[in-house]
């Protein structure tokens, strides 16, 4: 049910009414079925849902039908995010100002995503399990995924490359799976892995981007 509901169009509107619950009795269900998902996947009961959220399951069941409905509603916001970043498609800030560099734009990134993936962390823990045991769920990910964010990262290593400030001679492709595969490592251990480690973001950040960087400037 979820897998074929899954659009563009669905996510922003999930991720909508998630962001804006209609009552204070909604808020409390979606941010028990945040932590309780988050724990525990799809194995969470309503039951227990409602019990952490001081409802009866009888009033949880009058805002969300079923709970399917209730999962994606939780888990939606985190597939956007993951998707269709805002802040890599939006034009004005993908394509940063012309004195923005390389090592600027792959640090600002990295920071909003690991900032968001920190803020949303039982949503991020649940996408991440969903995405690696249903397979119908990973290809629409994928799907939705490949227009979205691929292509706009792309198209950014193209324009650096074009700067020369990064290596001409190594696929703008190859160069994103690498920023993007280094990012989710990070954004992973800072998020889920080790939330209470005593991070210096900026420090790891900016160690982030060099060791890559140092792989990839232009010669």
């Amino acid at each position: 049910m979820t897998t074929r509901r899954l659009s563009p169009r669905t996510l922003r509107g999930e991720s909508a009414r998630y962001d804006r619950p209609s009552t204070a009795k909604e808020a409390a269900i979606l941010q028990a079925a945040t932590r309780l998902f988050g724990e525990k996947g799809r194995g969470a009961r309503t039951a227990e849902i409602a019990a952490a959220a001081g409802v009866t399951e009888r009033t949880l069941f009058r805002y969300f039908p079923s709970k399917d409905r209730l999962y994606q509603r939780v888990m939606f916001p985190a597939l956007l995010a993951a998707t269709m970043p805002s802040e890599l498609t939006e034009t004005a800030r993908l394509f940063a100002a012309d004195s923005e560099t390389f090592r600027d734009w792959h640090a600002r990134v990295l920071k909003l995503r690991t900032d968001a993936a920190r803020a949303a962390a039982p949503q991020f823990r649940l996408m991440l399990a969903a995405l690696m045991t249903d397979e119908a769920l990973r290809r629409k990910v994928i799907a939705i995924w490949k227009p979205n964010l691929w292509r706009h990262a792309v198209q950014t290593v193209k324009r650096y490359q074009k700067r020369k400030q990064l290596r001409s001679d190594v696929a703008a492709e190859r160069i994103a799976r690498a920023i993007i595969s280094l990012n989710l490592g990070y954004i992973v251990a800072r998020a889920l892995l080790a939330p209470e480690a005593a991070w210096d973001d900026d420090a790891e950040i900016e160690a982030t981007v060099a060791m890559l960087f140092s792989g990839v400037a232009a010669t």
